[in-house]
């Protein structure tokens, strides 16, 4: 699967995203300034346009969560997750009786006229730390989330080395990382750089997030500065 990255909450960014080839758009809630209405209205807004809709929240939070799956959000990216959040990220994510998640009749169901309490939400675990991969083995025998998406640069600024992609912590991590996740349960926010960190490392990857709103815009800016 391959995404797109929103920061910025425009209805019209999110059109251009989804006038292309891409699966999916992420909405960024842990950097971007979002409110509450304009998620709502963006997750249909993909959806209904045959995309997935996927929001990086920055902690699980039950009231944030039970909002995004009633506006059926087709999945939640949990950034830094840490191992001691799955017990409530299942309660409040799945019906009984996997977890404790309420029924009622929202977007999620069309208002009551599809099947009720149904588990079809994709759960994301964003891996951003060394303590997030020393905790992973046990993340991982949750059996909760659908992919595991690294966070390369928080992983290389917690040891010290930001972007500094040969460092041998950093190298040893992924491998760590590597040797625990299924190549299509893996997954990256590949921010710039994006074609070649794309084609020479991630390509294989089943979830992909590439570029971002702000940074598109940025270097568009550059181009006409140079002409």
């Amino acid at each position: 699967m391959k995404a797109l990255w929103q920061q910025i909450p425009s209805t019209e960014i999110t059109k251009l995203y989804c006038n292309t080839n891409f699966d999916a758009i992420v909405l960024d809630l842990e950097h971007g300034v979002f409110n509450n209405e304009t998620i709502f209205s963006l997750i249909q807004f993909i959806n209904s346009n045959n995309k997935f809709s996927f929001v990086r929240v920055t902690e699980p939070s039950k009231s944030q969560i039970r909002f995004l799956l009633d506006s059926n959000v087709s999945g939640i990216i949990f950034s830094t997750l840490e191992i001691e959040q799955t017990t409530k990220i299942k309660e409040w994510c799945l019906y009984p009786p996997f977890g404790k998640r309420g029924q009622g009749l929202v977007s999620e169901n069309n208002w009551g006229n599809d099947k009720l309490q149904v588990n079809k939400v994709k759960l994301v675990a964003q891996i951003e730390n060394k303590e997030s991969i020393s905790q992973l083995s046990n993340i991982v025998e949750t059996d909760l989330f659908d992919y595991y998406v690294l966070g390369p640069y928080d992983l290389t600024a917690d040891l010290g080395c930001v972007a500094d992609w040969e460092n041998k912590k950093y190298l040893e991590l992924i491998e760590k990382f590597n040797k625990q996740i299924p190549v299509e349960k893996r997954g990256v926010h590949i921010v710039s750089n994006v074609e070649s960190e794309y084609k020479n490392k991630f390509k294989n990857y089943g979830f992909v997030a590439l570029g971002m709103d702000s940074i598109l815009i940025k270097s568009g800016i550059k181009n006409l500065e140079s002409l």
